[in-house]
């Protein structure tokens, strides 16, 4: 319904109509339509985090630094099906947000935040750190906190531009795109950081 109707038209007497349930009873768990689109808005938050993550977190060996990431940053962009999917499901959320700002602020530009800022550290030589946590604090490097805030505005436009105009923007053009920026990066100098760089070539990032 999110994907049809966007979280607007996620009404409670949609939903008990969708899922073959009378009004009364679906109303027996929430009161109305707000109580309704907040626990749509975690429920699809927590799937897809189940969905995303562990393609984000599996292990990766690549001819570089740079290509390892590459692959783990392309999960956040709708290059296919599923991923564009995830990209309507993730802008529904966003456009709720919107109007029902989050006490904590939102989760779903923390989450993405992290991922990229992790994709920087490791870029920077910095071993990614094992707790999810951990991912949503500020890197001790600032230069890992300026490129993640570049990398995240730079994957939501051409996020944008792949969804919004697709004949313009092929797979193999953002492909390029994105490994031009990583390749930006600046490394880290020896001396830099709280966290003990890393001596090989390829990457494991979370």
């Amino acid at each position: 319904m999110i994907l049809r109707e966007g979280l607007a038209g996620v009404t409670v007497r949609g939903v008990a109509a969708e899922a073959g349930w009378s009004t009364g009873s679906l109303r027996h768990y929430f009161r109305n339509q707000h109580e309704l689109q907040a626990y749509v808005v975690q429920a699809t938050t927590d799937t897809l985090r189940r969905r995303v993550l562990p393609r984000v977190q599996r292990p990766r060996t690549a001819s570089s630094v740079v290509e390892g990431i590459a692959t783990i940053v392309e999960e956040m962009l709708p290059l296919d099906a599923e991923r564009r999917e995830e990209y309507a499901l993730w802008s529904a959320v966003v456009a709720w947000e919107r109007q029902h700002p989050p006490e904590g602020g939102s989760v779903t530009w923390n989450d993405q935040r992290a991922v990229y800022r992790q994709c920087v550290a490791v870029l920077r030589a910095y071993e990614p750190v094992r707790e999810p946590s951990q991912a949503t604090l500020p890197h001790p490097d600032a230069q890992v906190e300026l490129w993640a805030a570049l990398l995240h505005t730079f994957v939501d436009g051409l996020a944008a531009q792949i969804m919004n105009t697709p004949g313009e923007v092929s797979a193999d053009t953002a492909a390029q795109l994105l490994r031009s920026l990583l390749q930006a990066v600046p490394p880290a100098r020896p001396d830099q950081g709280a966290h003990r760089p890393r001596a090989e070539s390829t990457t494991r990032a979370h």
